[in-house]
């Protein structure tokens, strides 16, 4: 019995074999499908792509920094190619020949205002992070313009590598987007004979410094758009024109009224702009306790502080006389306490430099607590 059983498993164990053989195929087949990826889509778990952002919608950043370091080959919302804007009027000061290294040409670039952005809307336009991302034209259309404007301009050098197609009026400053007149290929070297760089990194941080102030309360819209403008080296480093000027502003339109006959036989010397920015201001200050303004102007100039508290009244505090004149360094700083018995709110500090016939001020505030 127990031999017959013995024979019988054997036997039963032969004809499972081939099953066997083949399931052990099969099982084998499938795992190294499995391997290649050719499986069933559960099999395996793939990495989730995320949707890309809207250009509607732009992400939150500190700055906006918006010229061709940022372009991008998808336009903005609103591209719009071509002459769109409204051209700057005319600085009063300045002209053609005191053009220094690294200012346009301001025959070619006098640069040219967004109609959409005025001193009401910032708080909806170029003080909303992100916005110029809405309006920026791709660099299909820059990198196009600027091989153009290089052989406008005469560069003997012809890299577009060694130029940023640059917004003269910046799209924070509520600079036209597309239209030629106000974008130039703005040189990544340039510098004054003393050695002061005057290139498109300079330039750029200087657009936002001067939004920064917009955005701040503390510098009009068009203040900005005049100090960006065709003579902004002027502007950032506090340079005097060398050359009188009789501007009458943006020329008229064909077939529009005419300015008359020139009322002196030649051109009018005007006061240069001197560049003053305030570059710290304490920003909340407690009753009875010190707050400090530093400004930055030419050095030789001489400054005064006035603080007008938010009842209205100058202050009269000692800290704040008497004029001063500022040191080699351009620095110059006042430290005053604030009363006792001063009223809370926001107050007003009002920096004013003259250097010959040159003069300019510059406005900050900060909170009494």
């Amino acid at each position: 019995m127990d031999v017959e059983a013995a024979r019988r498993s054997s036997h039963r164990g032969r004809r499972a074999t081939p099953a066997l053989a083949v399931f052990l195929v099969l099982a084998t087949f499938v795992a190294a499908l499995a391997a290649a990826g050719c499986g069933p889509a559960t099999a395996t778990a793939s990495p989730s792509v995320s949707a890309p952002p809207s250009a509607a919608v732009p992400s939150a950043t500190p700055l906006d920094d918006d010229d061709e370091s940022t372009a991008t080959l998808a336009p903005g919302a609103s591209f719009s190619p071509g002459p769109t804007g409204e051209p700057l009027p005319s600085s009063a000061s300045g002209a053609t020949a005191d053009r220094l290294p690294g200012e346009p040409d301001p025959l070619r670039t006098p640069g040219v205002l967004n109609p959409a952005v005025t001193q009401a809307d910032i708080g909806s336009t170029i003080c909303v992070s992100g916005w110029t991302a809405t309006i920026r034209p791709p660099s299909s259309y820059t990198t196009n313009l600027k091989k153009q404007q290089i052989v406008e301009y005469g560069y003997t050098d012809t890299s577009t590598a060694d130029y940023e197609e640059d917004h003269l009026i910046s799209l924070e400053l509520g600079g036209a987007p597309t239209d030629p007149r106000n974008l130039w290929p703005e040189p990544y070297t340039a510098g004054l004979s003393d050695g002061r760089s005057t290139s498109a990194h300079i330039k750029d941080g200087f657009e936002t410094q001067l939004k920064k102030q917009v955005c701040a309360g503390s510098l009009t819209l068009a203040s900005a758009q005049a100090e960006i403008g065709d003579h902004w080296v002027h502007a950032f480093y506090g340079i005097a024109f060398t050359t009188a000027t009789n501007s009458a502003g943006p020329s008229a339109s064909a077939g529009g009224p005419s300015a008359g006959p020139s009322s002196s036989a030649g051109p009018t010397a005007l006061p240069a702009a001197l560049s003053v920015k305030i570059t710290s201001l304490s920003a909340s200050v407690k009753h009875g306790s010190n707050a400090t303004v530093t400004a930055v102007t030419v050095a030789g100039s001489v400054c005064t502080a006035s603080v007008t508290d938010p009842s209205g009244t100058i202050s009269s505090a000692s800290g704040l006389k008497p004029a001063r004149t500022v040191p080699s360094t351009g620095k110059v700083s006042w430290t005053w306490k604030v009363g006792s018995s001063t009223d809370p709110g926001v107050a007003t500090v009002t920096i004013e430099c003259s250097h010959g016939a040159a003069s300019g001020s510059a406005v900050g505030t900060f909170k009494i607590t």
